[in-house]
């Protein structure tokens, strides 16, 4: 804001009035309670308030800048703050309270790594007569700091005071080396208030030194530059309230602008609103037909699609069904070619035992070389049985056929299986018990049961689980 820039350009020319009614112009009512530039505001006025010795006065806007800025957890502004308080302690003499809050301010600035912040901290902690050991090492690191920041003003304001510190000290030689430099920079850049700060420091160091004829001469001088400055000040005062007048004329006419600019604006923006509203209310009633006639549309299209589900969900049931009766069909049939096959099995084994039998009856009656001959012929019909197209084989081959679909879901359930216990599980599925399936295979039940439980091994089943039940369920 330009009237905080003239404020601030006011107190550095030291016309601390100018500043504080340049700050008292601005709206304080803008800007809320908690903002940064309301607190930036009370801290300039507290500076101003220090330089006109109302220290009771500057405290108490201090204070409500501090409390701005630590609502706003804004350290940056908060070390500025305790800064101007230290210094406002150190117009009061009070040096203890001015080192505390200069301390603190150069605690934050360090945390911060705010350089210029530092520097200046260092600065003012030796504004007083303190721990001079102390105190030469804060101006010595702040020496350093603008060297490296090449801040000529700011360098000259150190060596004033480090050779102010030497004067404290009485080591005057110091204190006339360190002037110098000061002398040196300040004159170099200009800065006659720095040299007006030098000439008195020269002149105090030369009283103290028991040189009072070039302590006289300082002083001359001071009192020169110092008429010299405050002629300038005047010519500064008189620039700065024409340029101040221009400033209001500029911002008045930018008032009227801005006012008729409002004006105009209003009037466009009643026009826009009856547009746009005429325009809101057209758009409304269309997307509210288009709405109910989309809604319409969606409902006879959902009513339709739900017809189509409807016929759907019929064909498909009905599909299930007949394939569920051709599958009940096919299964009856297989069931039905299994026991036919397994029964003409069974009465083609029996029949051969039967004949069997019947010759071993024969056999008693014989003697001697004719039992031979007959055991001879015994043995030729069983092995014509066996060699007959191996009825029994015929048989497991059917009866895998008719289980293929079975095979192929164990399979995929248990793919390490051998051809046996294949067959092994076909027979098992149509609940045959270990006796027969030892007469279809040409075994014993006890290999039969041997068979049984290295399947049982290779399927993982537990001694819980009933074999024939688990295969009937795949």
């Amino acid at each position: 804001m330009l009237l905080i820039i003239k404020a601030k350009a006011e107190r550095l020319l030291g016309n601390f009035d100018e500043s504080l009614n340049s700050l008292y112009k601005i709206d304080m009512e803008s800007f809320n309670n908690e903002t940064s530039i309301k607190g930036e505001i009370y801290n300039l006025m507290a500076l101003s308030y220090c330089n006109l010795s109302d220290y009771q006065k500057a405290i108490e806007l201090n204070d409500k800048a501090i409390s701005i800025f630590k609502v706003n957890n804004d350290s940056l502004m908060l070390a500025s703050a305790y800064n101007n308080k230290g210094i406002i302690h150190n117009h009061m003499s009070e040096d203890t309270q001015s080192e505390k809050f200069l301390l603190e301010a150069l605690r934050i600035n360090r945390a911060l790594k705010n350089i210029k912040g530092i520097s200046a901290n260092l600065n003012n902690l030796c504004l007083y007569h303190g721990n001079l050991s102390k105190q030469k090492e804060y101006i010595q690191e702040a020496i350093i700091i603008n060297k490296n920041l090449d801040a000529k003003w700011a360098l000259a304001e150190n060596y004033n005071n480090l050779g102010r510190l030497y004067i404290y000290e009485k080591d005057y030689e110091s204190a006339n080396t360190a002037l110098k430099k000061a002398y040196t920079i300040a004159n170099e850049i200009g800065a006659k208030g720095i040299v007006c700060d030098n000439y008195e420091y020269l002149s105090r160091l030369n009283a103290q030194s028991g040189n009072y004829k070039k302590a006289f001469e300082y002083q001359t001088k001071l009192n020169s530059l110092k008429q010299e400055l405050q002629s300038e000040n005047n010519l500064r005062k008189i620039e700065l309230n024409m340029a101040e007048e221009k400033l209001n004329e500029v911002i008045r006419e930018n008032e009227i602008k801005k006012q008729e600019y409002e004006i105009q604006r209003l009037e466009r923006n009643i026009y826009g609103i009856i547009i746009i509203f005429i325009l809101i209310t057209i758009i409304t009633i269309l997307l509210t037909q288009r709405s109910k006639r989309k809604k319409k549309l969606a409902l006879i299209k959902a009513q339709y699609r739900l017809e189509q589900s409807q016929h759907e969900i019929a064909r498909q049931k009905m599909e299930l069904q007949n394939m569920e009766l051709q599958n009940a069909q096919l299964t009856l049939e297989n069931n039905k070619q299994q026991m036919t096959n397994m029964a003409a099995f069974l009465k083609s084994r029996n029949e051969l035992l039967e004949k069997i039998k019947e010759l071993i009856k024969q056999g008693y009656k014989l003697n001697g070389s004719e039992t031979t001959i007959h055991l001879k012929k015994i043995n030729a019909i069983i092995t014509q049985y066996q060699n007959n197209d191996k009825t029994n084989s015929v048989t497991l081959k059917s009866t895998e056929d008719i289980n293929n679909e079975f095979i192929e879901r164990l399979e995929k359930r248990h793919p390490n299986l051998t051809q046996g216990e294949k067959h092994l599980a076909c027979l098992l599925r149509t609940d045959m018990s270990a006796k027969e399936i030892a007469i279809i295979t040409g075994t014993t039940p006890k290999t039969i049961n041997m068979n049984r439980y290295r399947l049982r091994k290779a399927l993982n089943l537990s001694n819980e689980t009933d074999l024939s039940e688990y295969i009937k369920q795949i």
